[in-house]
């Protein structure tokens, strides 16, 4: 009994780190300074950790959350590279990213695939992809975001004319709130 004991606490240890690693050092861009202590709570009907090919992998209605982060999909790999997180592969109908940050802004994202990789901290959203963050929304068949840099990119990188008689890629859809301003700054200057 103790033999299997240790297995599962083997098993379970990778998974803690990878996840701890991830959502607290890489995400720190959108985190919310409290889910970084959190701990990480996965669920999902199946499990398959490759130890020796730095690979886990999630199925069924996969659900994961670390304080104030959520992520859901059907299928989730995670790889590592040299012991460091080095991509996760999240796909679902959708697959769902959600977070709240230190100043209370909501970062939501889904598409049905979902690529960050660490080492540069891209999100990469393909097929049915919405972005919103502080209630400013991106809408497209592919939209990528630099959470170290804050950049949102989004369309698709198709050569005008290239077409050739077909419709045109599905145009990218942007709805940016304006920014509140204090009653102070509303007000007009004094002459």
């Amino acid at each position: 009994m103790k033999s299997q004991d240790n297995a599962a606490s083997r098993l379970c240890l990778p998974a803690w780190l990878l996840f701890s690693a991830l959502l607290s050092v890489h995400l720190s861009a959108w985190a919310k300074t409290a889910d970084n202590d959190s701990p990480v709570h996965i669920e999902a009907d199946q499990m398959e950790m490759r130890e020796k090919d730095d690979i886990s992998i999630y199925t069924g209605d996969v659900r994961i959350t670390k304080g104030s982060i959520k992520i859901t999909g059907d299928r989730v790999v995670i790889q590592n590279k040299n012991g460091v997180l080095y991509n996760i592969k999240i796909d679902g109908r959708p697959a769902t990213f959600y977070q709240l940050n230190d100043l209370g802004e909501t970062i939501t994202a889904q598409s049905h695939k979902m690529d960050y990789k660490a080492e540069n901290g891209t999100l990469e959203l393909k097929t049915k992809a919405v972005l919103e963050k502080n209630k400013n929304r991106f809408s497209s068949e592919h939209i990528i975001y630099d959470t170290l840099n804050d950049i949102v990119k989004a369309g698709t990188e198709q050569p005008v004319g290239s077409q050739n008689g077909s419709q045109p890629p599905p145009r990218v859809k942007i709805t940016i709130h304006p920014e509140k301003k204090s009653a102070t700054d509303a007000m007009p200057p004094r002459s």
